[in-house]
């Protein structure tokens, strides 16, 4: 093995210590699918205090690692440390719940970090462990890091009509780079990074905890895991939840291309109808398309620098705008980012980008677009060549002529030999659950990224104990987001209750704005209402919950509280008390309640606060 695998794979086979927790070594079921793989023997996981920055904020959670085979196929040859955080059970413990947020390639652990407890706490799970891991290949769990991190940061937003001989020539690179750092760096290794093994690495995780069956919380692709897991392993699953399915098998290429171009058209315009009928959209107009259409051609004629000194151009406004219409609640942002770009400040576009290719501040990146090609190829995902390239671009472009802007011919063309430069061609699990534990499949009419359509061919090939779960709102993925869909998932998890046939859950209503809001007194150094929907995110507010909005202060949090605590005891609200906020740091808190009845809190805070991991992970 070379030395340069080593930060994805280990040489040396490592043995987990015994926990006080699972008192016998638990043997994993045989796998269903391929019956020469023996499944190895796990010694129970052995949890401890987390050392790990995401963790800093929770004392309650405990980490561990799990020694697993590279090649289930070769278990005593080399090894992935599979690194998990749980969120441990507050009483009797009734089993495990699983996590993953999709990708492929998202960071499990990370979600239940920085959320676990809330997560817990909102399904009503609180008999059981909320367990989050990174699959292997992925950040702590051997990240697969094909390309630096230098090089990715200067060819992550490749100006696509090259103006220079520079922009030429990386643009001419990118090509190759990335398949030739992973031939370099893994060799043939990269075939074992699969949905198969990863499926086997959480019923070795189910076997370390001791349990005989595990629940599973998947979304997107995290989705396709549980139902790869299903398929494998039927006789463990207590019962699963996959929301946002994601179905590989079944599509052709023009299927998937044209399901999801389409499906990000629409949100599209489903984003631009919403600013031209609300006039406190920061990119509000008449025509909201027509004002995108100008600002992306502007970027292209007239780059604009960041903060940072980054360029901002066509792509990092379009990669901006993609990542926003995965959720409605980022819609306010996108708008006010699009305003700042149009009058010459692009980092509201850099922000919304950058979260979405999984940039750090300090230029350093997560895994997650590395390793998303190679689990695909290694899963067997792989597209069939397009039979007619010219013809579907056409028919892309027609369709979706914003989604679709960035689609070129030769990249249809080389449609079905993505995975060639890899590895050879690798099977796929077509999904077939034989098992008796009840599965919930959410799936969202309006869901840009993966289409409703897919989580009824998921529903139907799980078999007859998958139900499915209809939303009409917008958006990817309603865990914790619509009331309705997160009541059904906890009543599956908590209490194996399945709704209904047929059953639909509409979005939430949304908070309308009080008749006394806009003569509420304000405070002398507090000044008027300002757009900052970034900020209302990293908070959590949302507009189903309650009415709010966004001013600056002059004075330090505390003193803002205290002269809101003045203003409103003057107007005959009823202060209810005052607090600093530790979570947040330079942060406090006011509660009140109006003359009419209606509950206020205000949350002042200084500059420190925003600096802080709990906001950031917010944010």
């Amino acid at each position: 093995m070379r030395a340069t695998q080593q930060e994805a794979v280990n040489t040396t086979e490592a043995t987990a210590p015994d926990t006080t927790e699972a008192t016998d070594t638990t043997e994993p079921t045989p796998d269903t699918t391929d019956p020469g793989i023996v499944m190895p023997e796990v010694d129970p996981i052995e949890w401890g205090e987390c050392d790990d920055e995401a963790a800093e904020g929770n004392p309650d959670l405990e980490c561990a690692t799990l020694t697993v085979p590279l090649d289930y196929a070769d278990p005593e040859g080399d090894t992935i440390d599979v690194v998990m955080v749980r969120q441990p059970a507050l009483r009797r413990r009734e089993g495990a719940v699983l996590f993953n947020p999709g990708g492929p390639g998202g960071s499990g652990f990370d979600p239940i970090a920085y959320s676990g407890d809330y997560i817990q706490e909102s399904l009503g799970l609180e008999a059981f462990d909320i367990v989050g891991f990174d699959p292997r290949g992925v950040d702590r769990s051997g990240g697969i890091r094909c390309l630096d991190d230098d090089y990715i940061d200067e060819t992550l937003y490749l100006d696509w009509t090259p103006d220079t001989p520079e922009e030429e020539r990386l643009l001419e690179e990118d090509e190759t780079a990335f398949d030739d750092g992973c031939r370099e760096r893994y060799g043939d290794t990269l075939r074992h990074y699969s949905t198969a093994n990863t499926a086997r690495d959480m019923d070795m995780i189910r076997a370390g905890l001791g349990d005989d069956q595990m629940s599973f919380l998947g979304i997107s692709y995290g989705t396709y895991l549980g139902g790869v897991y299903a398929t494998l392993f039927p006789e463990r699953v207590r019962a699963m939840v996959l929301d946002a399915a994601y179905e590989p098998n079944g599509d052709s290429v023009e299927e998937q291309y044209l399901t999801q171009v389409v499906g990000f058209e629409e949100a599209f315009n489903n984003w631009a109808a919403w600013c031209e009928e609300n006039t406190d959209c920061a990119f509000h107009a008449d025509d909201v398309p027509a004002r995108w259409d100008a600002l992306f051609q502007d970027l292209d004629d007239n780059e604009r620098a960041g903060s940072d000194g980054r360029i901002a151009h066509q792509a990092v406004m379009d990669t901006a705008t993609s990542a926003a219409l995965y959720s409605e609640s980022e819609w306010p942002v996108l708008a006010q980012a699009l305003a700042d770009a149009e009058a010459g400040d692009p980092d509201g576009l850099f922000s919304l980008a950058d979260s979405y290719r999984g940039r750090n501040a300090d230029g350093t990146f997560n895994t997650l677009f590395q390793s998303i090609g190679v689990i695909l190829c290694a899963s067997g995902i792989e597209d069939e060549p397009i039979p007619d390239p010219e013809a579907f671009l056409e028919e892309l472009q027609e369709k979706a002529p914003r989604a679709a802007r960035d689609v070129v011919l030769e990249d249809l063309e080389d449609s079905g030999n993505n995975c060639d430069g890899l590895m050879d061609d690798q099977p796929v699990v077509e999904l077939d659950y034989s098992g008796d534990g009840p599965i919930l499949v959410v799936g969202g009419l309006n869901d840009p990224a993966t289409p409703f359509r897919w989580s009824e061919e998921m529903t139907d090939a799980l078999g007859p104990n998958a139900r499915l779960l209809t939303f009409t709102g917008e958006g990817h993925g309603q865990l914790l987001t619509s009331t309705c869909v997160t009541d059904y998932e906890a009543q599956l998890l908590a209490d194996l209750e399945l709704p209904d046939e047929g059953t639909v859950c509409d979005p939430d209503p949304k908070v309308e704005k009080p008749a006394w809001w806009d003569s509420q007194p304000v405070p002398p150094g507090v000044g008027p209402v300002e757009s900052l929907p970034a900020v209302g995110n990293a908070l959590g507010l949302s507009d189903t919950v309650g009415f709010g909005d966004i001013r600056r202060s002059t004075l330090d949090p505390e003193a803002t509280i205290k002269a809101y605590n003045d203003a409103f005891d003057a107007a005959g609200w009823e202060v209810l008390g005052s607090e600093p906020v530790d979570d947040l740091g330079d942060t406090w808190r006011g509660s009140y309640f109006t003359p009419e009845g209606d509950f206020v809190v205000i949350f002042a805070m200084g500059p420190e606060a925003f600096a802080t991991d709990a906001f950031d992970a917010a944010g």
